[in-house]
This record gives structure tokens, C-alpha cells and sequence, in this order.
């Protein structure tokens, strides 16, 4: 570690935190290789390296200013890495507890997966509509369970229900929000599959 760091210099540190771009381009030959296969190590299949990579050169170059020259540059480098896995991982978590029970059959539609034929965010954005549709009281439980992670018994205190009551309005809205995302998902194999 510290034959790189030496390799690397104080002298190409400070350039950089002057904005040297030669100096970043010389950082970025020395460690893409290291940072790309930690990345490649820590997160779930499927993860657009190349684009994390990027982000983590980007964010270094935007945080240059704070370096200490006199500190350990990678265990700064590789704290922006882990703090950009870890941020991935939880949005990651957030994602599939916030699709948790909708259980929507995309094979039997005709598309083996739809995320790979439309962006994530459109989807999120179809079932953030018909989340705004439920009924208010609804809607409350459903975003306190799925939004901001808490039990059901939190949610019954919280609100002053059972958990009875609470587990079925959360059962409500899954039953609604899965109908009207497979009806999405049925418009879209129509269209991809040249039925419309």
C-alpha cells in the first residue's frame, strides 16, 4: 500500500487539489484497476461498473480540496468506494422492500424482465402514481411500512389502529398497486411484443 502511495506522490496529491488534471489522470490510471475490481467484489451482479467507477472519480475530484496530503490518499480513495457500495447497496434494499408483496408475474406477460426494457425510473414513477391514488389513510400505512420501514405494531401505535387493521390496509394496497402495475406490464409486452 504505501509503495503506491509513494508511487503516487505528495507533489501529484498537491497538483491535484490545485484541479492538475494531469495529476487526476495519473490517480485514475493508478487505482481505476483496484477500484473497479473492489466494486466488482462488493456489489450484487448486474451493476454498471464502469458508471460507479466513474462516480467515484467524480466525487474524489469534487472533494479534493479536503485531502491531507499528509494522510493515507487511497484509505480516503477507497472511503469514498465503500461509502458509494454502501449507499448503492441501500438503495438497492429500499428498492425491493418497497416492491416487497407486489409479486407481479412479468415471464407470463411475455417480458423476461422489464427493467432491462424500461428505465427503473419509469416504472417507479408509474407506482408512485398509483400509490398517491390510494385512499389517504391508506396510503399513510402503506408509505410508513414501505417508505420508512416500520412494523406494524410501530404503525398501530403510531396511528392508533390494531395490527389487524394495519396488516389489512397494507394487504389492500399491494392487491391494488399489483393490479394496476400488471396492467402497465400487460400495455408493455403488447408494445414490445408488436401487439399495439
Amino acid at each position: 500500500m504505501k509503495k503506491r502511495e509513494q508511487h503516487i506522490g505528495e507533489d501529484i496529491i498537491l497538483q491535484f487539489k490545485k484541479g492538475n488534471e494531469k495529476a487526476f489522470r495519473e490517480i485514475y490510471e493508478q487505482y481505476k484497476s483496484r477500484l473497479k475490481g473492489f466494486l466488482f467484489h462488493s456489489l450484487p451482479q448486474g451493476e454498471d461498473l464502469e458508471s460507479h467507477l466513474q462516480d467515484i472519480f467524480f466525487k474524489l475530484w469534487d472533494v479534493r480540496q479536503s485531502i491531507d496530503e499528509k494522510q493515507s490518499f487511497e484509505s480516503f480513495l477507497f472511503r469514498i468506494a465503500r461509502n458509494l457500495v454502501i449507499d448503492i447497496l441501500r438503495k438497492r434494499v429500499t428498492r425491493d422492500r418497497f416492491l416487497e408483496g407486489l409479486d407481479i408475474n412479468i415471464v407470463s406477460k411475455g417480458i423476461d424482465d422489464t427493467l432491462t426494457l424500461v428505465e427503473y425510473s419509469e416504472f417507479e414513477k408509474h407506482l408512485f402514481e398509483l400509490i398517491e391514488r390510494l385512499p389517504e389513510r391508506r396510503r399513510e400505512i402503506f408509505k410508513l411500512s414501505r417508505f420508512q420501514g416500520k412494523t406494524y405494531k410501530e404503525i398501530g401505535k403510531q396511528l392508533g389502529i390494531s395490527e389487524n387493521t394495519v396488516d389489512t390496509q397494507i394487504r389492500k394496497s399491494l392487491s391494488f398497486l399489483k393490479q394496476g402495475m400488471e396492467t402497465y406490464v400487460s400495455v408493455l409486452a403488447m408494445i414490445f411484443l408488436g401487439g399495439l
